[in-house]
């Protein structure tokens, strides 16, 4: 079953922004690492039901601005349209092939799978894989799909887990019909009648779409929130 893994949101201070957050919000934030050959970097909070949040920053322009990773493509973009926030999440899959076959079956189109590195501040590295949706930056993201070799990212320090849950992302469309068909053919969602709101559960969350513009996740047991728009 598909679940949140992580909510992207781009920071030209990754370090700065993730300590406001945990400071005015009286949550854990920790150092992550780099990712040397995306010329990225993050800092990270991490939650109970298996998630977290990313603050992806750029530290080497040049490479960030040559990668063909749509996931640093997105960065770069927010980063010359001077966009901070939340700009994408990633919903975490135990075997990606299997819809890298779907995507194939029909004709949904996708790049990858990239596979990513990175180096965490006790040396150790984690890996994994990543499969896109094309979709377009301006508009309404298209999560793309995770598949972590071995447990995945977690704290390395129990103190280090924070209490509460980020366990709702919002995706706001001006057209929520037809986006909401994208979603069902490109995940595998079960089809919903027509509403105000569509709501998806996951593994460990809900996914919500509704009208308007912009990205919100929502956190459980308290009133933390972010909401970007594009």
């Amino acid at each position: 079953m598909l679940a949140f893994d992580h909510l992207v949101i781009f920071s030209n201070d990754p370090k700065r922004h993730q300590e406001i957050f945990s400071s005015s919000h009286k949550q854990v934030g920790v150092p992550g690492g780099k990712h040397d050959h995306w010329g990225t970097f993050n800092h990270l909070a991490f939650y109970q039901n298996n998630a977290y949040v990313e603050w992806l920053g750029i530290d080497d322009e040049s490479k960030a601005k040559r990668s063909d990773n749509p996931l640093i493509q997105h960065a770069y973009h927010a980063y010359a349209h001077e966009q901070e926030g939340p700009i994408q999440f990633a919903l975490r899959v135990d075997d990606i092939s299997q819809y890298q076959e779907h995507f194939d079956e029909l004709g949904i189109e996708y790049k990858g799978p990239f596979p990513g590195k990175r180096t965490r501040p006790d040396g150790t590295n984690l890996e994994w894989k990543m499969l896109f949706p094309k979709y377009d930056f301006n508009l309404e993201p298209l999560p793309f799909l995770i598949e972590w070799s071995g447990e995945g990212n977690k704290p390395l320090d129990e103190k280090d887990m924070n209490p509460s849950e980020f366990n709702q992302v919002i995706i706001y469309s001006p057209n929520p019909n037809d986006f909401v068909e994208r979603l069902i053919s490109i995940y595998q969602l079960n089809d919903q009648k027509l509403q105000e709101e569509f709501k998806w559960p996951l593994d460990n969350g809900n996914l919500v779409v509704k009208q308007g513009n912009g990205l919100e996740a929502r956190f459980k047991f308290n009133l933390i929130k972010f909401k970007s728009s594009y």
